[in-house]
């Protein structure tokens, strides 16, 4: 048999055998997720010993993937939105042997932010239009909401800066998220000479309210 008899009778993968070897899509710039607050550890000691120490804690956690950024995108129209995102990142931190619990009254207390650069949101949107993997809408890992965009920009319906206003546009309104994709959304809007200056002065306010706070 010829290579390429051989190539052509290898089978194809299907969608699911692909989310199953953990298919992802780097982006160029990482968000960033930081958090803070109250838990419980549980060190098991592997002799019928479980210790449980209250602390506080700190977490800075890199979203550096396309599915890894869909996952805390869609935590943006939770009512759980804060419980969500703190259980994604206590699995991203637990070592062996410990686990985190967080109970109610410990989880008014956390503070959870993920936010990136008018570059990350620039990169993400690029990473989309320049998508070369399998049919994303056959993939878990991206919700269809995204998969739809990363369709619309390959097959030229959609512009870089329609995604990315789609996505500045949600995630300024979600609490989990921070002030970058308010900038983000600027910035699209300066470039496209539309006025910002209602926009500029809400996120100035708000700038302004969360520096008294603290």
């Amino acid at each position: 048999m010829s290579r390429a008899d051989e190539t052509a009778a290898q089978p194809t993968e299907t969608p699911d055998e692909a989310q199953s070897i953990g298919e992802t899509t780097p982006l160029p710039r990482r968000f960033l997720a930081t958090a803070s607050g109250p838990v419980t550890r549980i060190t098991d000691y592997g002799d019928e010993t479980t210790e449980r120490v209250h602390a506080d804690i700190s977490i800075e956690y890199s979203i550096e993937t396309l599915e890894e950024f869909a996952t805390f995108w869609g935590f943006r129209d939770y009512r759980s939105w804060k419980r969500a995102a703190l259980e994604a990142l206590l699995e991203r931190q637990e070592p062996d042997a410990v686990t985190y619990a967080v109970d109610e009254d410990d989880l008014e207390a956390w503070d959870i932010t993920v936010d990136g650069r008018v570059e990350a949101f620039a990169g993400l949107v690029e990473t989309m239009a320049d998508y070369t993997g399998r049919d994303p809408s056959c993939r878990d890992a991206i919700p269809h909401r995204i998969a739809a965009r990363i369709n619309g920009l390959t097959d030229g319906r959609q512009t870089t800066d329609d995604v990315l206003t789609e996505f500045a546009d949600e995630l300024r309104r979600a609490e989990l998220w921070g002030h970058g994709a308010h900038l983000a959304l600027l910035n699209v809007k300066h470039a496209h000479h539309e006025p910002i200056e209602q926009q500029a002065a809400t996120l100035a306010r708000t700038l302004s309210d969360d520096g008294g706070e603290e």
